[in-house]
């Protein structure tokens, strides 16, 4: 198998690629798979295990990523799977034979000095993974290590769950005569998973609500003429959005959660709102998400608002779904979604 080393933007990563013919991996894409010896568990699980820290109130913390954690002897029963952390300790026999066996000689002396403990490995053992490998006899020097650069282990992971859960959304076909709707009448469209049916529309007041059915997942498209500097605050995008919640029925906002912050949104720049909605006459609620940006080239305002009601399920990859789908929105003719 060949493999191609290119340093990176941080110099104390290796990224190895395959360009060999694989299998593709398997297994659930939201669970980081840890294989470590006991030493190194009880030194770097703190740092790792802050992998959790980032997901979404539904209403309770439900993390977008779970960490597994295993004994390296069970590499051979989880290599195929699609996000894999290897420990090796340099201090343990396995741990070298295993370094050894998977670095050039070059990173390995780099490693066993501990000057370059982290490695970057795309589709090592089987297309569609990420696979990190941790290399050193100074566990605290390794520990500083991935402190300073969990944040990219998170990116790479992510970056890997967006492309391929975008492939298993689409995989079984598009609905292509709503999108076509989408475009002729209002000049803008997106992709839209199969088993979406377009709910309501109101072309006066330009509004228009895709959904499909249990466990419920809405998607609505807002927009305005001209640039709405009000949807563009905080305040204004809290109020936007219980407006939108009359369209949904009795839907409103729960003051107590809400979060923004500002993002891309496509390839625009977007005022993101996310927290809990909750039904003003039922007893429903759920996590949601509300984009805010400007088109400059229609000159119009939009709002694109997201929300999953799952009681007593996971609900972070549904609605990330539903996120990942939104966000292939577009104001210009894509052949690629109406052809």
């Amino acid at each position: 198998m060949k493999r191609y080393l290119i340093w990176p933007v941080v110099l104390s990563f290796v990224v190895i690629t395959s360009c060999s013919m694989q299998k593709t991996a398997r297994g659930p894409l939201d669970i980081v798979y840890v294989l470590s010896d006991e030493e190194s568990q009880k030194v770097l699980k703190p740092v790792i295990d802050t992998l959790m820290a980032f997901g979404i109130r539904a209403p309770e913390f439900q993390p977008f990523y779970e960490v597994k954690w295993f004994p390296l002897t069970n590499l051979p029963g989880l290599k195929m799977y699609h996000n894999l952390i290897v420990i090796a300790n340099l201090n343990t026999e396995l741990g070298k034979a295993l370094a050894r066996r998977i670095l050039p000689g070059d990173r390995y002396k780099m490693a066993f000095e501990d000057s370059l403990n982290l490695f970057f490995v795309q589709d090592f053992w089987v297309s569609e993974q990420v696979f990190f490998l941790i290399v050193g006899r100074d566990l605290s020097k390794v520990k500083e290590s991935i402190l300073a650069n969990i944040g990219w282990i998170y990116k790479k992971i992510d970056e890997n769950f967006a492309t391929q859960e975008k492939k298993y959304i689409f995989k079984y076909g598009e609905q292509k005569n709503i999108s076509r709707h989408l475009w002729e009448k209002y000049h803008w469209t997106m992709r839209i998973q199969h088993d979406y049916v377009l709910l309501r529309e109101y072309p006066d007041r330009g509004f228009v609500w895709l959904g499909r059915g249990f466990p419920y997942r809405w998607v609505s498209v807002s927009w305005a003429k001209g640039f709405k500097p009000d949807w563009m605050t905080e305040s204004g995008l809290y109020e936007k959005r219980n407006e939108v919640g009359k369209f949904y029925r009795d839907i409103r906002t729960d003051k107590r959660f809400l979060g923004y912050y500002w993002t891309k949104f496509g390839k625009w720049k977007a005022l993101k709102m996310y927290g809990l909605w909750y039904h003003e006459k039922e007893t429903k609620g759920g996590p949601f998400i509300t984009y805010a940006f400007y088109d400059l080239s229609t000159d119009r305002t939009f709002v694109v608002d997201m929300l999953v009601f799952a009681p007593g399920e996971k609900v972070t990859i549904l609605l990330r779904q539903v996120e990942l789908m939104a966000k292939t929105l577009t104001t210009t003719y894509d052949p690629k979604i109406l052809d």
